[in-house]
């Protein structure tokens, strides 16, 4: 898949969307607090040395909305976008477990790691195994790191994050 505006936006749209149906679980425990009940660590709050491997925020219920999230872009889109949401939940998991390696908890900031993790991973893997074009994943990339920070902090003042960030 080649950089034309109508791939952009498309990449773009399945992968924040993916992002953003994850980020909404926090919407949905703070507004329907009998989610909490239902979900759980992934990591079952486990240490690897003395620090957590995952933290709070990289769930259970996060894996399962992945999972269902895959079946409906299986069923709705072609070969192979229905391993975006797996992509995109990794990429979080992959960027929390960095964060516990360089010690930082649970709700911190890390450059590079807190707004684009999930599109990093999400890019290099469509781009190896020839998805996509270089130059669409490195500039959704890009666009990420500078459009997410906003609309992070647009969604903070709403009420709909925890963090700014």
């Amino acid at each position: 898949m080649d950089l034309t505006l109508k791939n952009f936006i498309f990449y773009m749209t399945i992968t924040w969307g993916c992002n953003i149906s994850l980020n909404f679980l926090y919407v949905l425990k703070k507004f329907f607090p009998v989610v909490l009940k239902y979900d759980y660590p992934l990591d079952f709050r486990k240490k690897l040395g003395t620090h957590r491997i995952l933290g709070e925020s990289t769930t259970w219920l996060g894996l399962l909305l992945s999972v269902f999230l895959s079946l409906l872009f299986y069923i709705l889109l072609p070969w192979p976008w229905f391993l975006v949401p797996f992509t995109v939940y990794f990429g979080h998991s992959l960027g929390s477990f960095i964060k516990r390696c360089l010690g930082k908890k649970d709700g911190s900031f890390l450059l590079l790691v807190d707004h684009g993790d999930y599109m990093l991973l999400t890019g290099i893997v469509f781009y190896l195994s020839g998805q996509i074009s270089i130059s669409l994943a490195i500039s959704t990339i890009l666009s990420t790191y500078l459009l997410h920070p906003l609309a992070c902090f647009i969604a903070f003042k709403l009420g709909l994050k925890k963090y700014p960030y």
